[in-house]
């Protein structure tokens, strides 16, 4: 099947920043699967538990590094 895509090209460095910070959070997300870990109601009254949390901080921290001038 011939696929054309009419936008500009990836750019290797940003691609390879997003795939390695998805596989580092995968990493933390899985080294808590079987832990013990709190979890907490959120004002929304969903669930979100202290792993939820760990990987939302890694990826926060680091795009904020990577990337200091984009807002999340």
């Amino acid at each position: 099947m011939d696929q054309t895509c009419d936008g500009p090209p990836a750019d290797r460095e940003l691609l390879d920043f997003a795939v390695d910070l998805a596989a580092r959070a995968g990493q933390v997300s899985a080294q808590g699967f079987f832990g013990e870990w709190g979890s907490r109601r959120k004002e929304d009254g969903s669930e979100v538990t202290e792993i939820d949390l760990a990987v939302e901080e890694l990826v926060r921290d680091e795009l904020a590094r990577h990337m200091p001038e984009d807002g999340i």
